[in-house]
Order: structure tokens, then C-alpha cells, then sequence
């Protein structure tokens, strides 16, 4: 059996996405595949047992072959959790990570294991990734999400600590502007210092966003008008703190896009709605006047009232819009597609020893 751990060097790199782009690939090709996340960060109970999000859903919805659920993420970071850590109360956690992996891989070709975000998760718990990569005798696919503004030292970082469990590298959502610098610059380099580059994937927008009935929720937000609506997809955000004519211009730089601005603020809801808005979040708790309230029903423009200020929205914006969920076959397989593209598969899995 082989095992691929695929780890990060830091959240919202696309961890997720591409382990979950592997599994589908794998098994097109015939493979019995299994997964499996020894630490899982989003808890959600199901039968009274505690699992993780993420977790639960490609065991369930991706896998030709199931594994019993306690089985898929024998760790989850629950409030109950961290006290029993911080207590040295918390006895076992190799043993029962070896247990559940044990079966969970029980008759496959390959476990796609999704590991840590970071170098530093799992380490007060002695489950950071080289720990894991070393326990569970996995071959490690690093990703990482390049800054053209700095060098990129979390992989050479990465790399020292994991040796020779690393695998390889994919850099992840570069963006345009950045695509010759990281393929010119960034690749060569980290090939020189001994860094295998399996891939460069390039950013889509289409991959961060998120539905208007996500923000709904994410922000606890009521829903004045165009309900129906709530299913349109969220591809950016903006917010409207100017007058009216300085934000026509500046609501105009981007399409797909929900503003958050004052719900006082009837000038530049009006202004956002003369631009490619699909959602307007009004903070403070203020509803909008008649006329603006009409118009995007009009225009079929979902209006939400939250009662955050503005500041307090754009982190949670920021914090949503930020993670790639997996909990979508759409963009599941516009990662694999991407994948495909810009990977030579056949090497990747080859250097994997499949």
C-alpha cells in the first residue's frame, strides 16, 4: 500500500482541495483509495460520535469505499479537547491515530491522508506533520500558496523538517500577475535547493467563491428581498465607505462581487447596484430605505441586514472566502481539471511509488 500526505505550509492553500482532486484521479485509474485525517479542526457530531466536517463528507460522498466513520478522523479539536491538553490529560493520541489508520486502509491500494496546515499544527499533541509522516510511513505532497512578495522560506522551512518524506512540492493559486515571476524565479530557485516543483496551478476565482446563502449564514444575516436568489455564487467582496460617485468607479473594478457597506448608506447602495453586485450586506443593523430596498428587488439583488459593524463583517468575509469548500462536485472537479493541466500526473504519482 502507498500513502500520500498532503500538507501545507499554511492554511487556505488549497490542502483540501487537492487531496480531495487525488482521490477522484486515483480511482478513475482503477485504485481502491482511502482517506483518512488523523487531526481534524471542524467538529460536527453525527450518531453521537464527533468527526470532522471535511472528514465526513469525502469519506461519505468521494469514496467508492467507505470507512466506518470512527475510523475516518480519530482526533478532532474540540473546546473539550484542548482543555484535556492543556491539563496533560490527553493519553494515547499516537496509539489511537495508529489504530484508526490501521483500518481505515484496511484493503486498499493507496490512503490519501490529509495532514496539517502548517508546520507548526498538531505539535503540543506530538502529531505535527513530520511526526505523521514518519508514524504512518507516508511520502509527503507539500502545497504551497507563493507570495511574490517574499521568498519562500516556509518551504525550504517544510523541507528541512520533513527530509526525506517529502515527495514533492505544488505551488498553488498563482496568480496572473505573478505566473512568470514563480515559474522564472520561485521554481528554479527552490529546484536548486534541492525541491522537487511538481506543478504550478494558477488562481481561479471561480474556486473561492461562495454562495449567497453562504454569506447568509457565515454572517447570521436576514435576508430582506430576491430570496430566490440566494443560490448565485460570490466571487469577491467590496466595501462601500465613500460617496456616491467615487464608488460607481470603484464598484465598477470588479464583477460577481457583494459589497458590505453602512445600511444608512443609501448613495452607494444605489451605486452598487448599478455594477455586476450580487449581494449587498448592510452592518449595523440598519435596514435600507424603501427606494434602495425596491430597486434590488428589482434588479434581483439579495439585500442582508447583519447586525455586526463593518469591520467585524469584513473579517468574517475575509475568513469565508478564504477556504476553498470541498462540499461542492463543481469545484472538485475544476481542481482535478486544473490538476491535470498544469501537473504531469503520471511523474507525480510515480514519484509516490504508484
Amino acid at each position: 500500500m502507498h500513502a500520500i500526505l498532503v500538507t501545507s505550509t499554511a492554511p487556505y492553500s488549497g490542502k483540501s482541495g487537492i487531496a480531495l482532486a487525488l482521490i477522484y484521479e486515483l480511482q478513475e485509474r482503477g485504485l481502491k483509495v482511502g482517506y483518512f485525517k488523523p487531526f481534524g479542526t471542524m467538529p460536527v457530531t453525527v450518531d453521537g460520535l464527533t468527526t470532522d466536517q471535511d472528514a465526513l463528507y469525502v469519506n461519505r460522498c468521494c469514496l467508492h469505499e467507505p470507512a466506518p466513520l470512527e475510523d475516518i478522523c480519530p482526533i478532532v479539536r474540540t473546546q473539550g479537547f484542548i482543555e484535556n491538553v492543556l491539563a496533560n490529560e490527553s493519553h494515547g493520541l499516537e496509539e489511537r491515530v495508529l489504530s484508526a489508520y490501521a483500518s481505515a486502509s484496511k484493503g486498499r491500494d493507496v490512503m490519501v491522508i490529509e495532514g496539517q496546515s502548517d508546520l507548526y499544527q498538531g505539535r503540543s499533541i506530538g502529531l505535527s506533520m513530520e511526526h505523521i509522516a514518519e508514524l504512518l510511513e507516508a511520502s509527503v505532497l507539500l502545497i504551497d500558496r507563493p507570495n511574490g512578495m517574499d521568498l519562500p522560506d516556509d518551504v525550504l522551512t517544510v523541507t528541512a523538517a520533513l527530509g526525506d518524506n517529502l515527495g514533492g512540492v505544488l505551488l498553488n493559486w498563482v496568480q496572473e500577475s505573478q505566473t512568470d515571476f514563480v515559474t522564472r524565479r520561485v521554481a528554479p530557485f527552490l529546484e536548486s535547493s534541492g525541491v522537487d516543483v511538481m506543478g504550478i496551478l494558477p488562481y481561479d476565482a471561480a474556486l473561492s467563491s461562495v454562495t449567497v446563502g453562504e454569506i447568509v449564514e457565515a454572517l447570521g444575516g436576514t435576508v430582506l428581498c430576491a430570496e430566490d436568489r440566494l443560490g448565485e455564487r460570490v466571487e469577491a467582496f467590496m466595501v462601500g465607505a465613500m460617496g456616491q460617485d467615487k464608488a460607481l468607479r470603484f464598484f465598477r473594478r470588479k464583477s460577481r462581487k457583494a459589497v458590505i457597506t453602512g445600511g444608512d448608506r443609501a448613495d452607494v447602495q444605489l451605486a452598487a447596484l448599478e455594477t455586476n453586485t450580487h449581494a449587498l450586506i448592510l452592518t449595523g443593523n440598519l435596514p435600507p430605505g424603501t427606494l434602495v430596498l425596491a430597486r434590488a428587488e428589482e434588479l434581483g439583488v439579495p439585500m442582508i441586514m447583519v447586525d455586526t459593524d463593518t469591520l467585524t463583517a469584513v473579517e468574517k468575509m475575509e475568513a469565508l472566502m478564504g477556504h476553498v469548500r470541498i462540499h461542492d462536485t463543481g469545484k472538485a472537479a475544476r481542481i482535478r481539471e486544473m490538476l491535470n493541466r498544469s501537473v504531469n500526473m503520471d511523474t507525480l504519482l510515480a514519484k509516490f511509488g504508484i
